[in-house]
């Protein structure tokens, strides 16, 4: 699914998603209407109706709840990625105030993981894999280089706790970015939606007005919507995949503010 995903544009997907959601809705109503007629669907109105109100509003419940669920996860995997950015940055700018031996390997370290992250972990991400070893192998040397730091001078103390607390979060931070990777909606989910979505949108076919053209309008009006935000599902629900994916961007941004100002630094050593 991921990979059919990677494929599609996003108005590709809602036009499937929607489009599949209208046509089986008013195709069905279309085809009962038909073989059984109005005269053997209006009676049993009021009672359709009311069960109908009961149905809807249980999926109505239920499917807001997952939208939620999975726009709140969508956004928090997205600060994080941003959060891992400013930690590395942060560190970076924290290894000047080190020893110069120490300050130049984790700079290097974290140049090395960095562009491992982007080069290695993003394209496997995106396939809904969790990470690549060469990655894992990057961050676990730059724990290393941060783990040797020992200032001799009392006054750069300071500085290496925050480096060892800035290595503390950015571990957090990967282990959570990684979490995320194949969506967070279990099959379990994937399958009450799917079941409710095909009862909701079969059961205007127990309903019959005169007019043909009012009743498709009704019923392709409920479909597209509930089409539509089984659609908005789908795409917050993978945020390293699909059309609106979260990309490596931010990464992108601090490898080359980190080398710009390696170059830098090394000018005025």
């Amino acid at each position: 699914m991921i990979e059919i995903l990677n494929t599609m544009t996003v108005w590709t997907l809602a036009l499937l998603i929607i489009g599949a959601s209208v046509c089986f809705s008013v195709g069905l109503q279309l085809l009962i209407r038909r073989y059984l007629g109005v005269d053997v669907l209006v009676p049993n109105q009021e009672v359709a109706g009311f069960k109908f109100a009961v149905v809807g509003v249980a999926y109505a419940v239920l499917l807001a709840f997952v939208v939620v669920v999975v726009w709140n996860e969508f956004d928090r995997t997205q600060r994080a990625v941003y959060a891992e950015a400013e930690r590395l940055y942060n560190l970076h700018r924290t290894s000047y105030t080190l020893p110069d031996e120490t300050g130049k390997k984790i700079e290097q370290a974290l140049i090395a993981y960095a562009i491992e992250v982007r080069d290695e972990d993003w394209p496997l991400m995106e396939r809904g894999l969790r990470g690549s070893p060469s990655a894992a192998d990057a961050f676990s040397r730059l724990s290393v280089a941060v783990g040797q730091t020992k200032p001799e001078d009392l006054g750069l103390l300071p500085s290496a706790i925050h480096a060892f607390d800035l290595m503390q979060q950015i571990g957090d931070l990967r282990l959570e970015r990684l979490s995320d990777v194949g969506g967070h909606a279990t099959p379990v989910i994937w399958g009450v939606l799917l079941l409710g979505a095909i009862v909701t949108l079969g059961y205007p076919a127990f309903f019959a007005a005169k007019s043909v053209t009012a009743q498709v309008l009704m019923t392709g009006g409920l479909a597209a919507i509930i089409g539509g935000t089984l659609f908005l599902t789908v795409i917050l629900n993978y945020p390293f995949s699909g059309p609106e994916r979260l990309t490596s961007k931010p990464i992108d941004d601090v490898i080359q503010r980190m080398r710009i100002e390696d170059k830098a630094e090394f000018g005025q050593r």
